[in-house]
């Protein structure tokens, strides 16, 4: 054991042990929470627990939704490959274990991860008992790799991303980084760059291929869309020409951001309706206050139940989780969020396959190479503050036809760069072997 690696599990376990028992006093009477946790903590319910007796096993772990949406792309011709093959998924978010619930089905078995503590983890490989272990873009978790390694369960990281925000942070940690890699037995990354970065954190070179990004292959919404659009349509009561503003995925304080731009493009398109997406539900009052002392009326998706309550107010706060893919489908353009504070953006592909036009902010680190893809191709802008956010956008609804030619390079852009998923999806499948 390397000393960064023992200091790494001594303050983990001294913080455990800590905060464990005051996490269970807190989310004792919070049932969804409660079995959240305890799955977290490596307690996992009997019906998990039975044994699979199916090989090859593969177990998969995304964190929320857009790591999801990657890794159902991947299954797709993973499966192709090998129909014999066992699929479990963990997710760390509920809205990531919702997302994989809808879009896979009875398929796959879904379970919260466990925290990257030893007997959560040993918890988890036992029972999972994969044959491969599949870590989705950036998730490098020391101690689950190692019990994995220990256990002789090869290891991948596929639709590999390690952005230019987190990799000063990998860099202190160098020593940690190094260990941890050094067990994983393919990186399959999306970029070039990512590939240069991996490597400069310990990675083996020889162990790195680069594949492209998995997302581009995710299911095509307008395979669906005539349905998406008629139910988004109702749900909002919008007429068919309405110009629609969708602010998808923002971040806490960029909501005040959009409000203040959107008072500005009403100046010159009085009729425009903002639906306001945020990523993270637990502000959710707080936004809606925000949006009440903006001086815009405001109603939340759970009020809307048309015919009896419809959509009346110019804006519509959107407090559910999983509807967002379908309300991009009636939207005019669309800002992708976490990118005018420093989060380092949100996913731009689910807009731009519906051929929505797309802004974003200067921070979109994590999604660098489909934002280049999509601005390249005159689908996007980069808007630096809120005036060019406001500016941009009041051009697109002014001259719709302008935004209409915008959306469809998106889309284009977007689908001549698929197949990606194939190609980590055949890592994973070399991994297997002959299981």
């Amino acid at each position: 054991m390397t000393p960064s690696f023992f200091l790494y599990n001594l303050v983990g376990t001294g913080a455990g042990l800590t905060l464990a028992p005051l996490l269970w006093l807190y989310y004792r009477n919070k049932s969804e929470e409660n079995e959240r946790f305890r799955q977290r903590m490596g307690r996992y319910p009997q019906s998990l627990r039975v044994a699979h007796e199916a090989r090859p096993r593969v177990w998969l772990h995304a964190v929320s939704v857009g790591e999801v949406g990657a890794a159902a792309a991947i299954l797709k011709p993973l499966w192709e490959l090998r129909p014999d093959c066992h699929v479990t998924l963990s997710c760390t978010t509920k809205q990531g274990l919702a997302r994989a619930r809808s879009q896979l089905g009875d398929r796959v078995e879904f379970f919260y991860a466990p925290i990257d503590l030893a007997w959560p983890v040993d918890q988890a490989l036992t029972m999972v008992r994969p044959d491969v272990l599949v870590f989705l873009e950036t998730e490098i978790w020391p101690n689950w790799i190692e019990r994995a390694h220990r256990k002789g369960i090869r290891i991948a990281m596929v639709n590999g991303r390690i952005s230019v925000r987190s990799i000063h942070n990998y860099r202190k940690i160098k020593p940690l980084m190094r260990h941890a890699l050094s067990r994983i037995d393919r990186f399959s990354m999306i970029s070039s760059a990512d590939a240069v970065r991996i490597e400069s954190m310990g990675a083996d070179r020889r162990r790195i291929q680069v594949h492209g990004n998995a997302k581009f292959d995710s299911p095509d919404p307008q395979a669906a869309g005539d349905a998406a659009r008629q139910w988004a349509r109702r749900l909002l009561n919008l007429a068919d020409t309405a110009p629609v503003i969708v602010a998808g995925s923002t971040r806490h304080h960029e909501e005040k951001i959009v409000l203040e731009a959107y008072a500005r493009i009403l100046q010159s398109c009085p009729e425009a309706i903002l639906i306001l997406a945020p990523r993270h539900l637990n502000h959710i009052d707080d936004i809606e206050e925000c949006i009440k002392a903006a001086g815009f009326p405001c109603q939340r998706r759970t009020t809307l139940d048309p015919p009896r309550c419809e959509r009346s107010a110019q804006v519509v706060l959107l407090d559910t989780i999983g509807e967002l893919a379908a309300i991009y489908s009636v939207a005019s353009l669309v800002f992708c969020g976490g990118s005018l504070v420093p989060k380092g953006g949100q996913n731009v592909l689910e807009p731009a396959m519906w051929s929505k036009p797309v802004l974003f902010g200067p921070s979109m680190e994590d999604f660098a190479d489909a934002r280049t893809l999509i601005e390249k191709a005159g689908g996007g802008v980069t808007v630096q503050h809120v005036g060019e956010l406001a500016e941009v956008a009041s051009d697109w609804l002014r001259h719709p036809f302008k935004a209409d030619a915008a959306g469809k390079a998106a889309r284009r852009a977007i689908l001549a760069h698929r197949g990606a998923a194939a190609k980590h999806a055949a890592v994973i499948s070399r991994l297997l072997g002959d299981l």
